[in-house]
């Protein structure tokens, strides 16, 4: 975590965990061998914001520390970037320390993550859907990365804060529901606790086991990996597509997983639809085309497969908006064959059968006229079988729909409000019931016209 004669820059917020982790490293330095600085970033999303920076300046200096102080402002990245403001405070936040142990010539970057923290990583992992590499939480050293803390619990640490008489900055932020940690903290694992005292250590074997599942396929996956007769140079793989054809589904994941974290170099920024979305393409006997992933393409040419690293991400798409008539509209633009009908019942509630891309809604509960557009800026819309509305971007993110893919997607509407996400979901606001007598009938395509 620490080698000797080199140094480690300290991010500190001024908090209890962090003032505790700069205190233990102070106190080890000698020992240790290594020279400290300090690095803070004020994220100006609270009034008092600027007294968290001045405290920890004071503290640094108080120990005769270099002390690194930038302010950013959070509120307004996250609204150019249209992001969420705890997104856009890490990815702030991330890109400053960088700088800053860069700037300082930092062999190691520590950070006061605890075992509580751990805890609910993996919980709030697990809420999104996470794989066997979320499940395994954050390690102790990544990289140049280190958490000397993240096997001490929080009561451990506020023990020793107490017992050494430190002082620390408490962010009311913290106790704000709004944010997912904070709920996770306030309310799950509390709820936890009460089924089981030892949750988070609990929580943090789980993530030990995942570790030990990823050190097996890594493994068996290595034994594999000879018989796809690969061929590898800088960001590009090729791989035998019979061979790969024939392993199981699963193994075939994991398969495009590795090559795609060697033509990239990381798998940062793919999801489970994109690793689906290669598989489909690459493990069918007999299927030709590629498919555009996050900086990658995966392409089948007769009987190889080629992932490719290092594409540059598609442009963004363009907003677009079109009427929608009863009857079949084509756009060749967006690749897409749309045909509307409105249909009587034969027998009241009666409702035909429907698949992924035909949907049925109940027409006297649209306001004509229709609209094919895509998403705009504080969408929201009720999803079938949700009594409420919600944002659309929300739902887009729990359906794990890429980001990319977002600004593309097809929703059609009628004057108020979204009828229907294409392929996704329809609106419980026009959802067929037993007082239904005629039905909006939507079917969406993919066409070359």
């Amino acid at each position: 975590m620490a080698p000797r004669g080199g140094r480690v820059l300290v991010a500190v917020s001024g908090g209890l965990d962090s003032v505790v982790l700069l205190t233990i490293l102070h106190e080890l330095s000698g020992d240790l061998g290594v020279h400290l600085s300090v690095a803070h970033l004020d994220h100006a999303l609270r009034e008092d914001s600027a007294a968290d920076a001045t405290f920890v300046k004071e503290l640094g200096e108080g120990l005769g520390l270099p002390v690194i102080v930038e302010r950013a402002d959070v509120g307004a990245l996250a609204a150019s970037e249209r992001v969420g403001v705890e997104e856009a405070a890490r990815e702030a936040r991330h890109a400053f320390l960088r700088r800053a142990a860069e700037g300082v010539g930092a062999a190691r970057l520590a950070l006061g993550h605890t075992a509580d923290d751990q805890a609910e990583t993996i919980l709030f992992r697990l809420a999104r859907g996470t794989g066997l590499e979320g499940l395994r939480g954050m390690d102790a050293v990544s990289g140049s990365i280190v958490r000397p803390l993240l096997y001490a619990s929080r009561a451990e640490v506020q023990a020793y804060a107490e017992e050494k008489g430190l002082r620390w900055r408490e962010d009311a932020s913290n106790l704000d529901l709004r944010f997912s940690r904070n709920r996770i903290r306030q309310r799950v694992l509390p709820e936890l606790r009460a089924i089981n005292p030892e949750a988070a250590d609990a929580l943090q074997r789980a993530g030990t086991l995942a570790e030990e599942a990823l050190d097996a396929l890594a493994y068996l996956i290595a034994t594999v990996w000879p018989n796809l007769e690969p061929a590898e140079s800088p960001g590009r793989v090729e791989l035998s597509r019979e061979t790969l054809s024939h392993l199981p589904e699963p193994v075939q994941s994991y398969v495009l997983r590795e090559a795609l974290r060697r033509a990239r170099g990381t798998l940062r920024g793919l999801e489970r639809p994109h690793i689906l979305a290669a598989r489909r393409l690459a493990g069918q006997p007999g299927a030709t085309g590629a498919v555009d992933l996050p900086q990658a393409r995966v392409e089948v040419t007769g009987r190889r497969v080629l992932v490719q690293g290092d594409v540059p991400a598609p442009e963004a798409a363009r907003a677009w908006a079109v009427p929608l008539p009863l009857g079949r509209t084509v756009l060749p633009d967006q690749h897409l064959v749309v045909d509307v009908s409105v249909e009587s019942l034969s027998r009241r509630g009666e409702v035909p059968e429907a698949d992924e891309w035909t949907e049925l809604a109940d027409a006297d509960a649209v306001s004509f006229p229709l609209t094919l557009r895509t998403r705009s800026e504080g969408d929201r819309f009720a999803p079938l079988g949700m009594s409420h509305e919600i944002r659309l971007k929300d739902f887009l993110i729990n359906q794990r729909v890429p980001r990319a893919e977002r600004d593309r997607l097809p929703l059609l509407c009628d004057r108020e409000k979204i009828v229907w996400v294409v392929g996704l979901r329809m609106s419980e606001r026009v959802k067929v019931s037993r007082s239904t007598t005629r039905i909006l009938r939507m079917r969406a395509v993919r066409s070359t016209e």
